[in-house]
């Protein structure tokens, strides 16, 4: 993980430095949205459930200009040169797949009538990539506050109508089937609070993480998964999908998603669901549950509580989602292990990715060191460790 630049007004000043060492000139704005860490609510999203995670202090920022002419040009500071297309018919260039994330937003905005037209634009990230920390959304909802504020035609958007469009991005665009979770999580971040939201009616509240009582520790396997290209994310929603339609038609009851189905009804009818579907039911219908108890134990100051629901969450997800991996459930396993521990789950789609980690402020050290120690002798390398704090969602700045 890159450890530079740091603060999120460094990671502007590098995407305005690094404007103007690609294209020559001053950028005018810049977006900025971090990435997110989901700390309970693993694949209840798109299921119209519960979920509870937080944004990261880490992100994306995107400084670009208006450009005239019939191109845009959009650079990243990790490659080379920049890729140029028309914002008024954004399209898909196989060589450089990054650029679908922004050219989605650039699509989804139009059809809402933003009248994007071209401009200049490079991405400067201190997220990893592929990781579970939701890289992705935090270049949709960059993109988005740089062009909204570049072309302020849709400025009466609110938060959720931005997520929402950000998700549509992801989803026609991009091709990835992801729920609303992730870019929730960018744009209505809070410091020091996990964000509670019912995926189904959208209501959300702030649920304080006690910083002083609760550390976050990021720990990332190298492993790889894309959500956009299978790795079990597409799979897994349609067995979800079809879950629920077994148990409507079982039933006669109107159930449209998981979210309708009981744990009473799940039990009732255990033995007659195909094992698999039965087993990814399991996983978010209790899910939904851990959520709710997890909220609950925060906002009683309960910390201890709300780690073992983590915990309990990564059990379901290695027995009845079936989307860790080894590496996921080393970091797990070594976390819990260690003194100051409360909890250890796998975060995002799964498949790779990153384990979150909660425990005392003060055991960070000596969690640190045996994570590093022990993963290292199985696999050969060290994971990648990002202490973290819940931060402030997107936004974006003017430059003078």
């Amino acid at each position: 993980m890159m450890d530079e630049p740091g603060t999120r007004n460094e990671l502007i000043e590098a995407a305005r430095q690094a404007f103007v060492d690609r294209f020559g000139y001053d950028p005018q704005a810049c977006g900025v949205a971090p990435g997110r860490v989901e700390l309970l609510g693993n694949h209840t999203d798109y299921n119209e459930g519960l979920v509870l995670p937080a944004a990261i202090d880490r992100g994306i920022a995107i400084a670009g200009s208006m450009r005239e002419g019939p191109q845009s040009r959009l650079a990243s500071a990790q490659f080379e040169g920049y890729v140029t297309f028309d914002a008024t018919e954004p399209d898909h260039d196989p060589k450089a797949k990054w650029a679908d994330y922004p050219k989605g937003v650039v699509s989804e905005l139009n059809k809402a009538g933003g009248e994007i037209g071209n401009f200049d634009a490079i991405i400067v990230s201190n997220i990893p990539s592929g990781a579970g920390v939701s890289s992705s959304a935090a270049l949709l909802v960059s993109t988005a506050q740089l062009l909204l504020t570049l072309y302020p035609n849709l400025r009466f958007m609110d938060g959720m109508d931005l997520a929402k469009l950000c998700r549509r991005a992801e989803n026609n665009f991009v091709g990835a089937p992801v729920g609303l979770l992730d870019q929730f999580s960018s744009v209505f971040g809070r410091a020091g609070h996990a964000l509670y939201m019912d995926c189904r009616s959208l209501e959300h509240r702030a649920v304080r993480l006690p910083q002083e009582e609760a550390a976050i520790l990021i720990a990332d396997t190298g492993v790889k998964h894309a959500l956009a290209s299978g790795g079990g994310y597409s799979e897994r929603r349609a067995q979800c999908e079809a879950a629920s339609a077994w148990f409507a038609q079982q039933t006669g009851l109107p159930i449209r998603s998981l979210r309708d189905v009981t744990v009473e009804l799940l039990e009732s009818l255990s033995d007659e669901i195909d094992p698999i579907l039965g087993k990814r039911a399991r996983h978010v219908i209790y899910e939904n549950k851990r959520v709710e108890m997890g909220a609950a134990a925060l906002e009683s100051g309960n910390v201890s509580a709300f780690g073992e629901m983590l915990s309990n969450t990564h059990v379901s997800c290695r027995r009845f989602f079936e989307n860790s991996c080894d590496e996921v459930d080393s970091l797990v396993d070594i976390a819990e292990r260690q003194e100051g521990v409360y909890g250890a789950k796998l975060t995002g789609g799964g498949w790779g990715g990153c384990a979150v980690i909660i425990h005392h402020p003060g055991a960070t050290e000596t969690l640190i060191n045996a994570l590093n120690k022990e993963y290292t002798a199985r696999f050969g390398q060290s994971p990648s460790l990002l202490p973290t704090v819940a931060a402030q969602g997107a936004e974006a700045a003017l430059f003078s």
